[in-house]
């Protein structure tokens, strides 16, 4: 959650030395093969890792239906009157009389989070008394709905943010326990709810203060950012437990996976995998880093499932027993789970976290059920990304193998460390095997191809490890002068035209340009606007990958090469995916004006270079127009300068307006999010009206009352900075990272000492020195 703000650096350290040897596509495990043992149960199928903290919003956010399938067991939610605003969310949500009607639906309990009654957090505690009586209101509500109840949290990280001018911790602690059983005798206890495992020093000297004053929890909770070492954790708590003479209490880890693993299928698998071979685990919840109400991103913006949302899909879809995995021994790269039916008809296996090949054992098969052969089915969710929408996972092979003395063995190709897997075995009537076949690429599939697994070239272009938010769980960055890039290698099953679009992050105010070569042919450049932030894991509700789609280019059959090349500004690379056009039109390289939203959705789902499906689709991308050469109409070439839109208007494909003609319709709010448009030239139509025609060769009105310029052209005295992310104050003209002096928040008024021109655009130099956009999106002249 936000909370992880103030985690100590021992805990990031140690993150940071797992999820190395975890992240991206290249981890290998040394010995690639899983055995399952289905006569050997470790626990029934209780779906103790399917919880989120603040996964609801709402009554209908997430819809309950979409939850359903992923068979939620707990969710860790604000109390009634809860005031806590995380993560720069504009308001505060999911308390819970408000998400218990879906909790109820769903089948799952709610632990109350009594401490994000506070706004603020570190939490903006007062006094013991004042707090005490709002614990009363808060539990004298929630009783309403007792049964839905999982526990009471009586605080969170108190190792971390429990201030000691506030007195001691424990005595809270006891007066608070006495509060909430005084008025529920019945309810469960939740705590201490370390923000890390600490056996050494607070969980001992809290559990032996709550042993001697009778108010032990009932249910013992830390927060896990370290898959790994959960189960040597959970093994310190039970002999610290049997030294302290308490009887050993069940375990609830209500914040788990670190913002650049959270939903990543090959990451969160490690957790799964661990949590479910503890028995003492009894509930864990997804961390909250993001946004309300995304089942702690398994979920995209626009509320559709992601590459992660089909591992936990998976998980809910196990029933009968849990079954015993080699990889829980062996705890390294490669993890896995695995459950049998109730009825022996039928094994799963999911797993990942490792690139390569990987065989499953599947062992001890009920001979009632299985005769001398299996069908197996193999299936595939991608990592492209939090905002990226997966339709279904792909399914990547299938067929029927022998049965040898109770086992099957089914071999899983072509891994990718980011992506999950699943494995399904079930009887069959066939009287031969086929053995596993494998579904080969298409030419009409789209081909992706990551930045990670492209040639990198300049002095500080390097791959980074660090983020959910881009596909692959990896991304370039330290693209920082023109001789820095990447250079993507498409390969193409037929040869044709491919519209080309771009993943991307671009933090500062102006787009960024890149020179764009197919196979050493240079192209129209690529722009990059602004995404409000990095592809790092930074806390930011936005969302900082975007897709620009670039137009259609000419692939040649087999390996291509197409390079982009740092102009100006500075932008981070995520992917380009290549989709096959049909019909193919004029093979011209075509950009159009990028798609700006906080969703990328692909409909397909993975785990090679090609995707399932060559549908793909942004809820605001636009595909390149086709220009009507026959106008009557008369044009002059201008210096490129960008435009917004004041008011809601369409793009049209001439420069006669027809409503055959039109394009987009564009819906304007405010100028903060107005959409933005790069002039090429003035024109005019037929009938004499004012026309600004566009990169990509449309066209949009003149008219002074639907656009204007994007940059300020005079100086004012003042301004206010209008963005909601605010913005940011620079040395020089030459607005670059490292040319950044410091962070203005929204609303600050700023004093101007001159406008200075910069290309197209405008700089304001401030009386202070430093200089910001002259970009009206960015500031007003009222305060906002």
């Amino acid at each position: 959650m936000f909370h992880k703000r103030i985690a100590t650096l021992l805990m990031a350290a140690a993150v940071g030395a797992f999820t190395a040897g975890l992240a991206g596509g290249t981890v290998k495990a040394d010995d690639q093969t899983i055995n399952v043992d289905t006569t050997q149960a470790i626990r029934p199928v209780d779906h103790v890792a399917s919880g989120g903290l603040y996964a609801l919003a709402d009554a209908n956010t997430p819809n309950a239906d979409l939850l359903s399938p992923l068979k939620p067991k707990v969710f860790t939610q604000a109390p009634p009157y809860g005031q806590q605003i995380p993560n720069g969310e504009p308001k505060t949500a999911g308390e819970f009389p408000e998400i218990q009607p879906t909790a109820h639906k769903l089948g799952a309990k709610v632990i109350v989070r009594l401490p994000d009654f506070y706004p603020k957090f570190p939490y903006n505690y007062s006094n013991e008394q004042d707090w005490l009586n709002h614990v009363k209101t808060m539990v004298t509500a929630a009783q309403q709905n007792s049964d839905d109840v999982y526990a009471y949290e009586l605080w969170n990280e108190p190792n971390a943010n429990w201030n000691n001018s506030w007195g001691n911790f424990d005595q809270v602690w006891k007066d608070t326990y006495h509060v909430v059983k005084a008025i529920a005798p019945n309810a469960k206890i939740l705590g201490p709810s370390l923000n890390g495992w600490n056996g050494g020093g607070w969980m001992k000297s809290f559990l032996t203060y709550c042993r001697d004053n009778n108010v032990l929890p009932d249910y013992i909770c830390w927060h896990e950012w370290n898959a790994a070492n959960f189960p040597k954790e959970a093994q310190a708590l039970d002999a610290m437990e049997d030294s302290l003479g308490i009887t050993r209490r069940p375990i609830s880890i209500n914040e788990y996976g670190w913002k650049n693993e959270l939903a990543v299928p090959g990451q969160m698998i490690h957790y799964v995998q661990n949590f479910e071979n503890v028995n003492e685990l009894d509930s864990a919840c997804l961390a909250f880093w993001y946004n309300y109400g995304r089942m702690d991103n398994l979920l995209t913006n626009d509320q559709k499932p992601n590459g992660g949302y089909w591992l936990y899909k998976w998980y809910g879809d196990m029933s009968g027993q849990m079954d015993q995995t080699s990889t829980f021994n062996t705890n390294g790269a490669l993890a896995s789970i695995a459950n049998t039916t109730s009825d022996k008809g039928q094994t799963s296996v999911i797993l990942g976290g490792t690139s390569g090949d990987t065989t499953v054992n599947v062992n001890n098969l009920d001979t009632s059920k299985y005769g001398k052969f299996a069908k197996v089915e193999v299936n595939a969710t991608p990592w492209y990304g939090v905002d990226t929408a997966v339709d279904s996972p792909k399914t990547v092979a299938s067929g029927t193998v022998a049965v040898n003395n109770g086992s099957v063995s089914i071999p899983v190709k072509d891994m990718k460390a980011s992506s999950g897997y699943q494995v399904v075995v079930t009887p069959t009537t066939d009287s031969s095997a086929t053995g596993v076949q494998y579904v080969q690429p298409s030419a009409g599939d789209p081909i992706r191809v990551e930045a990670e697994d492209s040639a990198l070239f300049g002095a500080k272009t390097t791959i980074q490890t660090k983020s959910s938010y881009p596909s692959g769980n990896k991304y370039v960055s330290g693209i920082d002068d023109t001789q820095s890039g990447v250079t993507f290698k498409p390969n193409a099953l037929a040869a044709g035209t491919y519209k080309v679009k771009v993943g991307y992050a671009n933090g500062y105010q102006d787009s960024a340009v890149d020179s764009v070569t197919l196979n050493n042919k240079p192209l129209q450049d690529l722009t990059m606007p602004y995404t409000t932030g990095w592809l790092d894991d930074s806390l930011n509700v936005h969302g900082t990958r975007r897709v620009v789609q670039y137009g259609n280019v000419d692939l040649n059959k087999g390996e291509n090469t197409f390079t982009l090349q740092k102009k100006s500004g500075f932008a981070e690379l995520d992917y380009v995916q290549f989709t096959p056009v049909t019909p193919n039109p004029t093979p011209t390289p075509t950009p159009v004006n990028p798609d700006n939203s906080n969703t990328d959705q692909t409909s397909s789902s993975t785990n090679t270079s090609s995707s399932s499906s060559a549908a793909s689709s942004s809820s605001t991308a636009t595909e390149p127009a086709k220009t009507d050469n026959h106008n009557s109409s008369s044009q002059t070439t201008t210096n490129r300068f960008k435009v917004y839109a004041k008011k809601s208007l369409y793009r049209y494909k001439s420069v006669n307006f027809t409503k055959n003609n039109r394009v987009k319709k564009y819906v304007v709010k405010n100028r903060t999010t107005a959409p933005t448009f790069t002039v090429v030239a003035k024109a005019k139509s037929a009938n004499g009206a004012a026309r600004y025609k566009l990169s990509d060769g449309t066209y949009i009105t003149a008219n002074k009352k639907y656009v204007a310029n994007l940059y300020w052209q005079t100086k004012h005295s003042k301004v206010y900075a209008a963005k909601k992310t605010g913005l940011n104050e620079y040395k020089n003209t030459t607005l670059s990272k490292r040319n950044q002096v410091r962070h203005v928040k929204k609303g600050q008024v700023l004093h101007v000492k001159k406008i200075v021109k910069h290309g197209s655009t405008t700089r304001f130099q401030l009386t202070n020195g430093n200089y910001i956009s002259g970009n009206k999106q960015m500031t007003s002249l009222i305060e906002p």
